[in-house]
């Protein structure tokens, strides 16, 4: 279980916050599943954090219920606010779809700044429900170990001594299992619509097993 004291070496990778994110060429060979149905491109690791609320929050929390998680930090300077902005706009589509079983998870690149209480004056600026949309703190290493080694997305320090953490911009689609059955650019317009639909399709896989 990746806990919030857990300590792994740091990973220097070239990525960046202003968007220089990677094809994810390696994950493409790993995803199983009909072509008429979500991939299912692996599964994460147990895990607990700290969300806005200083509570613990992890895998614990999410099972049984379909989830989408992107990695921010409040500090950002460059595509986080967007981020943000675009899974505030999903929020608001999925009240206006009644979709309350599914749950919002921001985890920050930067603990050492983004305590519970800046997570919680962010969230509340960017019109987070406490309920449906949890912000995550804790150990930087054990993190960037979720990233990297849970949802297999980049993360390091910049080369530059006052440059942003380099990170992923995408949004990942989990299923009521704890299994990725997604990747999907933030910024990209057609990228959210699709996230929209394959999120349908995985709560249609829940609903039909739990009938």
């Amino acid at each position: 279980m990746i806990t919030a004291h857990r300590i792994q070496s740091d990973r220097r990778l070239g990525w960046a916050c202003s968007g220089l994110i990677a094809p994810l060429l390696t994950l493409s060979l790993l995803a199983c599943g009909a072509s008429d149905s979500v991939p299912v491109w692996g599964t994460l690791p147990e895990f607990v954090l700290l969300d806005q609320n200083s509570q613990p929050f992890g895998s614990e929390q999410l099972h049984g219920k379909p989830w989408l998680a992107d990695f921010i930090f409040t500090q950002c300077p460059g595509r986080c606010p967007m981020l943000t902005r675009e899974m505030a706009r999903i929020q608001a589509e999925l009240r206006r779809r009644d979709w309350g079983d599914v749950q919002l998870v921001s985890i920050s690149v930067d603990p050492e700044h983004d305590t519970p209480e800046a997570l919680r004056s962010y969230a509340q600026k960017h019109g987070a429900a406490q309920d449906s949309w949890s912000f995550l703190t804790g150990e930087r290493e054990a993190i960037w170990a979720l990233s990297v080694d849970g949802f297999k997305l980049p993360v390091a320090n910049s080369e530059s001594v006052s440059g942003p953490i380099l990170h992923s911009n995408k949004f990942v689609l989990a299923d009521r299992m704890g299994r990725i059955r997604g990747y999907y650019d933030a910024l990209d317009k057609r990228q959210r619509a699709k996230l929209l639909d394959d999120l349908e399709r995985v709560r249609a896989e829940g609903i039909a097993e739990a009938g």
